[in-house]
């Protein structure tokens, strides 16, 4: 039995719970993952909070969580002590269940990590591979991959799926020339499913901004934090914007390509030169890492928290005036987004020092009045994300949960799938 037809399998017809113009059978599974959703977020909870979050009948629940129980997708954690009438029973996700691995490839390094369903880490590599040939990398990716799950004795069958995230592309469906520089031979090379072929598992493809924001809403379960945009600061910067809870992508899957804005201190984009390759050697945006290190004269490869809190720590001019530069920046894209998306909040991370980010995101105000000034807010406008420097990673690893527990499965959409099929039904 697959992991799709455990979750969406269940016996439950309870037929005053259906959704309004559903088939029955999309109404169940819409049921059966939204109650597993809730508790894998929010868990350990009892029923009774479940059926308050999301809306169903008490029997619905129960009727939903002994299946769950049965198919071992959840587990008991505990009992309510010293309240008013019955113990309420605490339910949480299985930790033995499954387990998620996530993959950020940057140039010529890897970071893999390995979550179970508890979301706690259960296997963490980093290596070094030559990005520059799409065929060499995958193979050695694949055999870091079943060597960790070797390693740990977990079986691929147990495996949701593998996430893997790495910078966006160029096309040839583009008028202009959009692709990456050091990234080229990857254009045309289909490593998702070669990836998928030499490990047995399915693989699912993101950009490290949206990666990031999936990362973020999961370690954000309250509903008045569904709507935010996390801005990701690494080789360049994007965005990754969460709508209602769920990725946006765009028609063309490009929503959030925030460096190809003309904002005032972030150098052209190559494409709006003349469009040649050698174009493309230009000067770092400073909303990145190359910016920094170019900023404090040291190499990125030497950029360390340790360097950078010395550099904080003495308040070395040159790395003031990139703060001061990078928060003038900053101040402009928040506008933008704020004008464009209307979010909850902008979370800013990636793979700068946490140090950096919070500093940053206070040197960036006060923001430009835009109407998301309010006096209601909750939440800042702009402010450090909960995820920074693993936050690429840790959503990679939360893509095949993400999209297996997923209520919404109807409406989810990624770069590519599997066989390229912009959506999961591909699975």
């Amino acid at each position: 039995m697959t992991i799709l037809d455990r979750l969406d399998g269940g016996a439950s017809r309870d037929g005053d719970d259906l959704i309004a113009g559903s088939r029955i059978e999309d109404a169940r599974i819409h049921n059966r993952r939204l109650v597993f959703e809730t508790i894998f977020q929010r868990g350990p909870i009892s029923r009774v909070e479940i059926s308050g979050i999301v809306g169903l009948k008490p029997q619905t629940i129960s009727s939903i969580t002994r299946e769950l129980l049965e198919q071992e997708l959840i587990v008991e954690a505990g009992r309510s002590s010293g309240l008013r009438g019955q113990p309420q029973i605490y339910l949480e996700a299985n930790a033995e269940a499954g387990w998620s691995i996530g993959v950020h490839l940057d140039q010529n390094h890897c970071s893999i990590l390995a979550f179970d369903l508890r979301r706690q880490e259960r296997g963490r590599l980093s290596l070094r591979l030559d990005t520059r040939s799409p065929a060499a990398a995958v193979r050695a990716l694949s055999t870091a991959i079943l060597g960790l799950l070797e390693e740990n004795g977990q079986p691929v069958d147990k495996v949701w799926g593998i996430g893997l995230v790495l910078p966006t592309f160029g096309s040839d469906v583009y008028d202009f020339d959009f692709s990456i520089q050091h990234w080229d031979a990857w254009r045309d090379a289909s490593f998702a499913e070669e990836l998928q072929q030499l490990t047995g598992m399915p693989v699912l493809v993101e950009n490290d901004a949206t990666a990031a924001a999936i990362g973020e809403r999961i370690h954000r379960p309250d509903a008045g934090e569904a709507t935010f945009v996390y801005y990701y600061v690494g080789h360049g910067s994007g965005a990754g914007v969460i709508i209602d809870g769920y990725p946006f992508k765009g028609v063309g899957g490009n929503a959030g390509e925030i460096g190809l804005l003309p904002v005032p201190g972030i150098p052209a984009n190559p494409v709006w030169s003349n469009g040649t390759a050698d174009s493309r050697e230009q000067a770092p945006s400073p909303l990145s890492l190359e910016g920094l290190a170019a900023a404090c004269g040291v190499e990125e490869a030497s950029l360390s928290d340790q360097l950078v809190d010395h550099m904080l720590t003495i308040r070395d001019h040159r790395l003031m005036n990139w703060l001061a530069h990078a928060a003038n920046v900053l101040r402009d894209v928040t506008a933008i987004i704020e004008v464009m998306y209307d979010p909850g909040f902008i979370a800013v991370g990636g793979p700068l020092p946490r140090a950096i980010v919070e500093r940053l995101v206070d040197r960036a105000y006060p923001l430009r009045p835009t109407p998301a000034a309010r006096h209601d807010r909750s939440l800042p406008r702009l402010l450090p994300a909960k995820l920074i420097e693993d936050a690429a990673v840790t959503g990679a690893a939360m893509l095949p949960i993400f999209v297996n527990i997923s209520h919404n499965f109807r409406h989810l959409y990624f770069r590519q799938l599997l066989s390229d099929e912009g959506s999961d039904d591909a699975q």
